[in-house]
């Protein structure tokens, strides 16, 4: 990945040395340049859809205001879902569909297997959906094109999150160089560095039973529990560490993005697991999904639709493929347990809920349940099942 190309590195020191160098009202466009420099680089020609997709919906965004029409606003939204529905999902939604009617297969649109998922775009189609979000309700200050444009190519972010908003970034664009900045920017990037180089890289050895059929069929089932908790150890610290290395890179333009996970393997619950882990991915579910969708202010039958769907939806934003919604519906499930819990049985328990045992008790048994959700996170459905199994001791059923 990036992070271990020495270019990388020298890349940020003159672009982040040229940042400062420049007015304000030149940055902007520094930083349009540097992150499609850095994109072509290695997402090569498909830069050009990210380019096209950005000035599109930028020129679009323009016309849209509390007064804009609903089937415009709605019509840019779904081209944005659209574009990351065609890359993403073909296989999983399109081709299935695409197959009934053989004809539109070839030579109108290539099979799901000659599509190329362009790097980042499950990030920067949420940032181009937030934008468009904000802009009709009115919340974003009053900024240029090019402003627009740096939002959507600052590189530090552009592959893999933290997902931004623009309010939130906007403002800082003009930040004055300050060495506090800079410190904690290097720190965190050498935490983030430590993290994935080290702590990942030497779990991973652990959770290689895993990724291997022929592997998991052979260990033993306490080797399976061992690389199933070193898997759930593993995710955490390459996601958490390329986040601090992203958000470290953003301190060094004096630009600060909020922290991306908050020790969330120490949640006592499902929900604080949510509001800990992936926080700018939560966000924006919570905002754009589970919000629209009524959120909690309904009955209750459709509270627990409404976090089954959000979930769902953030399974299939990790992956095209089913495991990856079963993933999410294990969650929402979870989360859908954990309110029935809270609403209609904690305050008959006459457990002492905030008693050091019980947090602790608690903290391990939420960690139990993420663990056990990683399998299907890993593994398709049928050698998640039989994955299940195997840690069941039942291992005829392999």
């Amino acid at each position: 990945m990036f992070y271990s190309d020495w270019l990388y590195w020298l890349f940020i020191a003159f672009v982040c040395s040229s940042y400062y160098l420049l007015p304000g009202k030149i940055r902007p466009l520094l930083i349009v340049a540097a992150g499609a420099n850095f994109y072509g680089y290695y997402a090569g020609p498909l830069l050009m859809l990210l380019i096209t997709e950005a000035c599109l919906i930028g020129w679009a965004a323009a016309f849209i205001s509390r007064r804009t029409k609903r089937w415009f606003f709605a019509g840019v939204i779904a081209g944005a879902a659209l574009v990351l529905i065609y890359y993403k999902y073909n296989e999983l939604l399109l081709q299935p569909v695409l197959n009934l009617f053989s004809f539109f297969n070839k030579p109108y649109l290539p099979r799901a297997d000659q599509v190329v998922l362009p790097l980042g775009i499950s990030y920067f189609t949420f940032e181009l959906i937030h934008y468009l979000v904000e802009k009709k309700k009115e919340n974003l200050p009053e900024h240029r094109f090019t402003d627009f444009l740096a939002f959507v190519f600052f590189f530090p972010t552009l592959f893999a999150g933290p997902i931004k908003q623009f309010e939130k970034y906007f403002p800082q664009l003009r930040s004055r160089f300050e060495w506090a900045n800079m410190r904690s920017g290097l720190v965190l990037i050498a935490t983030g560095l430590f993290k994935k180089l080290v702590l990942a890289g030497t779990l991973d050895i652990l959770a290689q039973p895993l990724y291997a059929k022929e592997g998991m069929a052979a260990e033993q089932t306490l080797m399976l529990w061992a690389a199933l908790v070193a898997y759930t150890f593993v995710i955490y610290f390459d996601f958490s560490g390329y986040s601090d290395i992203a958000i470290g890179t953003a301190r060094l333009f004096g630009i600060v993005l909020p922290p991306n996970f908050r020790n969330p393997y120490l949640s006592r619950n499902i929900a604080e697991f949510w509001n800990r882990w992936h926080v700018s991915l939560g966000a924006w579910l919570t905002k754009y999904i589970y919000f629209p969708l009524g959120g909690s202010r309904l009955a209750e039958h459709r509270t627990y639709i409404n976090l089954m769907l959000t979930m769902t939806v953030s399974g299939l934003w990790h992956g095209a493929a089913w495991h990856f919604v079963v993933w999410g519906m294990f969650h929402g499930a979870m989360l859908c347990i954990y309110r029935f819990y809270v609403k209609r049985l904690k305050g008959r328990s006459s457990i002492p809920f905030l008693s050091p045992a019980f947090t602790a008790l608690a903290v391990v048994f939420t960690f139990f349940c993420v663990t056990i959700s990683r399998i299907f996170f890993v593994m398709p459905i049928s050698e998640g099942w039989k994955f299940s199994l195997k840690l069941l001791g039942l291992e005829n059923s392999i």
